[in-house]
């Protein structure tokens, strides 16, 4: 009986180790392939206004340099696009425009690594408009339902945003929120 329980326990293991790895791989090979399309893309500019992105178009590519992270960003927030990478929130502005551009994503994959941001860290968004440099200015901590943080703006900022306690099982109870400002 025992020996059975064991092998058992080994093969949920190796079960669950396998499906991880599937999962990782996955995603790192979307975002090569997302980048890959990003640098040959072209801006085709219909009447001189770019149209809206559309769900799960790459938008560009997310790099904190000091905490070295680095992700694809997508248009939309829902699970699907926060599975493959960083999620460009719809309602706000986008990198090239004047205003408040928001960006969430998953404490526990692609932000992780926000839990040691600092004022004054770099953050770099790469889109084929153009590479738009920003520096952090704050942090807060707020609860779900704060939704002012993605509040328009005159200024271009950044807003990133994240569930917060960042080793939390389940449902977080709150969201960190990264202000940064853009800079030249």
């Amino acid at each position: 009986m025992r020996l059975r329980f064991g092998t058992f326990l080994i093969l949920a293991g190796s079960a669950a180790l396998v499906w991880c790895l599937t999962v990782l791989a996955g995603t790192a090979l979307y975002d090569y392939f997302a980048m890959r399309r990003l640098e040959h893309a072209t801006v085709s500019l219909s009447g001189g206004l770019k149209p809206h992105p559309k769900p799960y178009e790459v938008l560009g590519r997310l790099e904190i340099p000091r905490l070295h992270l680095s992700t694809v960003i997508l248009e939309g927030d829902d699970e699907h696009a926060l599975r493959l990478g960083a999620g460009h929130v719809p309602s706000t502005a986008l990198p090239d425009q004047a205003g408040n551009v928001a960006i969430a994503a998953h404490r526990d994959t692609f932000f992780r690594p926000l839990r040691h941001i600092a004022p004054q860290d770099r953050i770099t968004l790469t889109t084929p408009e153009g590479v738009f440099h920003y520096a952090v200015e704050s942090t807060e901590l707020v609860s779900p339902r704060d939704v002012q943080v993605l509040a328009p703006s005159r200024d271009p900022e950044l807003t990133l945003v994240t569930c917060y306690p960042f080793y939390y099982i389940g449902p977080a109870p709150q969201r960190f929120i990264v202000h940064a400002r853009r800079v030249s």
